[in-house]
């Protein structure tokens, strides 16, 4: 047999069973290893020099031919998105996203508002003006201060100088406090609307003075918020009286009136533009978020293993994963006592001798033993006995240390063309081990060493965060409700702390403190209202949907191919085409919109799972729990899907061939589509375009993207692998699918089967295996790889094998841990049959918090604390009469 014919999988029966000439010499020279390790790596050579990528570099044999290699671009080169993602934008992005056309003529026209402003420009006789006055009175002087507040732009000829403007003037309204007699007048006509909306009156119309005022206070304020983002320091004061208002509150409470009550004059798209902003300003960016999490580890005595001598990530594990273990352990050797083990204080340092990681684990698996309530479903320990499948295989016939019989001198059968036996070695070890069962005097029974060591390793591992801390507390408090031991509704613990206690315990955080109280109160005078918010940010997305191809905007709106243009018709074709052009963008204007407002939704959703995360897990868990009923998953990865497959993205000149090419079309989807054409821009429509008079008649429209990644430049590694990076896409976009995937993937909550089954049956791995490959960006692969790595142990074999370079990706890049055994498959049966009632009983955990935290009342509850157990009749055997 040649040496060029043998495959990697058949080198080791070459080697032992019927080795040639030349390998029985190797063998007498060096050893079995090396031996082996050089056939390994002489094949690797052979698959190195059959590369094509070799023939760029002069080191591909000539003599080999390469006329059979396909060569595709996408499959040897890889494509990366120079993307970054940000909360936020700049002051001019954000403002330019705010304006519509039509919404500068609404305020007044940009000519009226500087013939009002010259007449009258002093800021603190208008701001005095403001004071007591009401939205539906004479605010003519709203005018004068948005001409302010725009940077005074017709003294200005560019576009920097109008945003250094817009910041200094608007940090001017900060300091004269603009924004009190601003949020007042806001508060009152929301409350007044809602009164007039749920009462019984018939004509509540909005006059036409009422709602120019309304939408100029609030661009007023979402400028002013927009320059406090970017200029903290100077906006504490107004982050106080944000504060004090609740206008955070008042918003999401009119956002919900809105969609039971609809009305175009309450101009909704803005109201979650500021909303947006607001919990930006109000909650903090990522960086604050990252600093509570850091105190709440030091304020709850979280160890971190951020402090390795060696400097390697440490691998941790879950006092779940501990637990199954250690059961696991006792099963096999039922003689290996408790008390030979060391606790493990460390862990525990606010916690007595009783509590530690010995006495829970007996008192964790004696709650799931005993009983079949509900609360067990909420973390149930997956041992072995519990397996379906492990919990059948027999039991050891013989004493593990008996030999088996040496293997007969010859060749395999199916080395030589027979069939391949397939032998199971396995044994059920949840069977009691009796074997050896003499004592020592150094050991309590006589226990493998490694078992004894892969226990204390596990052990000084085990990492309990300060969410799984809180869902504990609370899951061991709803157990004692459930159950009957005691009201655990006045129960308090360590994580019920007074935060004005906090602040005078540590002066250093107070900016943490002010922020995790501020999460606090908002979620609960709103937490009743997540449901309906919710539902309109999942209209919002379903309405981002583009209908018509985007070719055919380019070739109107561009004079070199506009059939208007170009038409010879007698009649008044200017004034045709200025109509035609007119209805073309205004078209455009509204997807850009629908875009825009689509990245909002899912920004606020995703930054209020993150805070709601860092205040009480729970929280983050009911907020999670409304997006699955949502459907997200349905809507998030449909929209998704269409952004990236969908005709109207893609040129129509590749769309009117007869004949139908695999690549061809998959080439068009991975580069004519939502993130890879070009963001619409439409600088006539603009606001600083406008506000400044530029002429933009030189503009060429595209709104399809014409440059393949295949034709972008290459740069190559030290490996000789092609790299390309792309520059020229659209942010938007970008921004919401990272933020979307991200969303998915805290929505798949850790031990919850149900949601997972539910992602499953979407078949997400195909789209986010494209993206992975063509669109290589940290924001949407880590996001990605966490959710196939939750979804591959539900896969099949089939699957598995034809995805093993999404698993060995996964692999490369998620965090390790030290019971890492995704990959070896579920319990399917099992985990089915849980899943509904693990969700129904984490149904019943979050309103059992909901309503012993909060008032109940909003979601249709009452607690009725006027139960006593003296009331209930004592049950007499004695006085009961058998039939």
């Amino acid at each position: 047999m040649n040496d060029e014919l043998i495959q990697i999988d058949q080198l080791e029966d070459q080697i032992i069973d019927h080795p040639d000439e030349r390998t029985r010499k190797e063998l007498h020279d060096t050893s079995l290893d090396e031996t082996f390790q050089k056939k390994l790596s002489a094949k690797a050579k052979e698959f190195e020099s059959s590369s094509p990528m070799n023939d760029e570099f002069g080191e591909a044999d000539d003599s080999i031919s390469h006329d059979t290699s396909m060569g595709y671009q996408f499959l040897i080169t890889k494509s990366h998105l120079n993307y970054h993602h940000q909360e936020y934008g700049d002051m001019q992005q954000e403002i330019s996203e705010w304006f519509t056309f039509h919404d500068l003529k609404f305020i007044g026209g940009l000519d009226i508002l500087l013939d009002s402003f010259e007449s009258n420009h002093d800021m603190e006789e208008l701001t005095t003006r403001l004071l007591g006055s009401s939205i539906g009175g004479d605010l003519s002087c709203l005018k004068n201060v948005l001409y302010f507040s725009f940077g005074e732009y017709a003294s200005k000829s560019t576009v920097e100088e109008q945003v250094r403007q817009i910041i200094a003037n608007n940090l001017k309204l900060l300091e004269l406090e603009v924004y009190k007699p601003l949020i007042t007048m806001l508060l009152d006509f929301m409350k007044t609307r809602i009164d007039k909306d749920t009462s019984e009156i018939t004509n509540c119309t909005i006059s036409k003075r009422v709602e120019v005022n309304y939408f100029r206070v609030l661009t007023l304020l979402y400028i002013l918020v927009l320059t406090a983002l970017h200029n903290p320091q100077e906006s504490k004061q107004f982050r106080k009286f944000l504060s004090l208002c609740s206008l955070l509150e008042s918003v999401v409470q009119f956002i919900e009136h809105w969609k039971w009550h609809h009305n175009n004059s309450y101009r909704v798209r803005y109201l979650v533009l500021l909303l947006n902003k607001l919990l930006l300003l109000e909650f903090g960016d990522k960086d604050q978020l990252a600093s509570c999490d850091a105190f709440l580890n030091q304020l709850h005595h979280i160890k971190t293993f951020d402090n390795s001598n060696t400097g390697k990530p440490v691998l941790k594990c879950s006092p779940l994963d501990y637990f199954a273990f250690r059961q696991d352990l006792l099963d096999k050797y039922p003689l290996y006592e408790l008390g030979g083990v060391k606790d493990l204080q460390d862990t525990w340092l606010n916690k007595s001798t009783d509590s530690s990681i010995e006495e829970r684990y007996k008192t964790f698996m004696a709650v799931n033993a005993y009983s079949n309530s509900l609360s067990n479903s909420i973390e149930i320990p997956k041992t072995n006995k519990s397996h379906t499948v492990l919990g059948q295989l027999p039991a050891q016939p013989v004493h593990i240390a008996t030999p088996l019989p040496s293997p007969k001198l010859m060749s395999s059968d199916f080395m030589s063309g027979g069939e391949k036996i397939r032998k199971s070695y396995q044994v059920n070890q949840s069977m009691p081990f009796i074997y050896p069962n003499e004592y020592q005097d150094d050991c309590s029974s006589n226990v493998p060493y490694a078992m004894l060591e892969a226990d204390e390793i596990l052990k000084n591992s085990v990492y309990e965060s300060y969410s799984v801390k809180r869902l504990w507390s609370e899951r061991e408090k709803f157990m004692k409700q459930e159950r009957g031991y005691v009201d655990a509704y006045d129960d308090k613990d360590e994580f019920d702390y007074s935060f004005g206690e906090l602040r005078l315990e540590r002066p250093e955080n107070i900016a943490e403190i002010d922020s995790l109280e501020r999460v606090e109160r908002f979620y609960s005078e709103t937490f009743f209202r997540l449901h309906s918010i919710i539902e309109v940010f999942m209209e919002i997305i379903k309405a981002n949907r583009i209908d018509r191809n985007l070719s055919l905007y380019e070739f109107e709106l561009n004079p070199a191919t506009s059939f208007m243009v170009k038409s010879t018709t007698p009649h008044e074709n200017d004034e045709a085409i200025i109509k035609v052009e007119q209805l073309l963008l205004s078209q455009l204007e509204v997807m850009n919109v629908k875009e825009i407002m689509t990245k909002t939704a899912v920004g606020i959703i995703l930054r209020l799972l993150q805070w709601f995360k860092k205040s009480h897990v729970l929280k983050y868990y009911y907020l999670s729990s409304l997006l699955f009923d949502q459907q997200f998953f349905n809507i998030s990865l449909d929209f998704i899907s269409n952004g990236f497959n969908n005709p109207n993205n893609q040129s129509l000149s590749h769309q009117t061939g007869e004949k139908r090419d695999d690549l061809l079309e998959y080439e068009m989807m991975v580069n004519q589509n939502k993130l890879m054409n070009p963001q619409i821009k439409i600088p006539k429509l603009e606001f600083f375009h406008n506000c400044l008079r530029m002429d933009p008649k030189s503009s060429d429209y595209t709104f399809i993207n014409k440059s393949f990644i295949s034709e972008l430049p290459k740069q190559y590694d030290s490996k000789k692998l092609s790299h390309v990076y792309i520059s020229n896409f659209n942010h938007n976009f970008a921004s919401i699918l990272a933020d979307m995937l991200e969303i998915n993937n805290k929505i798949l909550i850790k031990n919850q089967s149900h949601r997972i089954f539910s992602m499953n049956d979407i078949k997400p791995s195909e789209l986010f295996k494209m993206i992975l490959i063509n669109y290589d960006n940290e924001a949407f692969s880590h996001s990605i790889l966490k959710i196939l790595k939750k979804l591959v142990p539900y896969q099949g074999r089939k699957w598995k094998s034809m995805n093993m370079d999404l698993i060995s990706t996964i692999y490369l890049n998620c965090k390790l841990s030290m019971k890492d055994n995704w990959l070896s498959g579920k319990d399917l049966g099992s985990e089915f049959h849980n899943s509904y009632d693990q969700e129904v009983a984490l149904r019943a955990l979050l309103q059992f918090y909901n309503i012993k935290r909060y008032s109940g009342d909003k979601l249709g509850y009452k607690l009725n604390r006027s139960d006593n157990l003296a009331d209930i009749p004592l049950l007499n055997l004695n006085d009961l009469e058998l039939e």
